[in-house]
């Protein structure tokens, strides 16, 4: 099995970058998630994660980093936490960090409710978003 790394795409419809790192353990989904048909687009990592079922690695860190996701998402990140759930059944140690902006409380709570619906613990890191550079149009 390999690594598995998808470029984000901006625009209307944009998608998170998406890097499943075997090597390092490390799986991230960072930036908007608003495809255009989120079941194409989180198919071929929700059938990644199900490849490794048989055999997870020992430990991995399930990196969540999206500023903003759509409502068709965020049925497909239920799924994906479900899989790592039946991986942590088998023996492997899943940890869940979920990166939010320092002031928004709405994902804080959105993760939360991804913890009870998954039967994983999520760990909630507050972070203050970037500040728009001197001189930039903000």
């Amino acid at each position: 099995m390999e690594s598995l790394y998808i470029p984000g795409q901006v625009g209307s419809f944009p998608t998170p970058v998406v890097s499943f790192d075997l090597e390092r353990s490390v799986l991230v989904l960072a930036g908007e998630s608003h495809p255009e048909d989120a079941a194409t687009f989180y198919a071929p990592l929700i059938l990644w994660l199900d490849a490794l079922i048989e055999s997870p690695p020992r430990g991995l860190l399930f990196e969540i980093r999206l500023t903003f996701f759509s409502p068709s998402t965020r049925p497909q990140l239920l799924a994906m936490l479900r899989r790592l759930r039946l991986w942590s059944a088998r023996g492997a140690e899943v940890t869940v960090q979920w990166q939010v902006d320092d002031d928004d409380d709405d994902m804080v709570d959105t993760a939360a409710d991804f913890a009870t619906m998954s039967g994983l613990p999520i760990r909630i890191v507050r972070a203050r978003p970037p500040r728009p550079s001197v001189g930039s149009a903000f």
